[in-house]
């Protein structure tokens, strides 16, 4: 029988990293009971890498785990062992 995989969520947010800079799309899996919790979870995150300004677009539970673009793998098996994934896109 396999392991039930835990519950992951993808939150797409806006956020500054640094001052006076353009706010970057972020797309955060986080580890989450519900769509609130994962708002949380990747909110906490981005904070504690001193981003600003972050603004939560979208929240969606993973449910076709297949289908992932294999870039994405990484982020969500670090959202699996730590909670969060980040994936980071350096243009606005």
């Amino acid at each position: 029988m396999a392991a039930e995989r835990p519950q992951v969520f993808l939150v797409t947010l806006q956020a500054v990293e640094a001052p006076g800079a353009p706010a970057l799309s972020v797309l955060a899996f986080a580890r989450a009971h519900d769509e609130n919790t994962a708002r949380a979870v990747a909110t906490a995150d981005l904070e504690g890498l001193g981003w600003t300004d972050i603004a939560v677009a979208r929240v969606g539970e993973l449910v076709d785990w297949d289908a992932l673009p294999d870039d994405f793998r990484s982020a969500v098996g670090t959202a699996v062992r730590f909670g969060c994934g980040l994936i980071i896109y350096d243009e606005p």
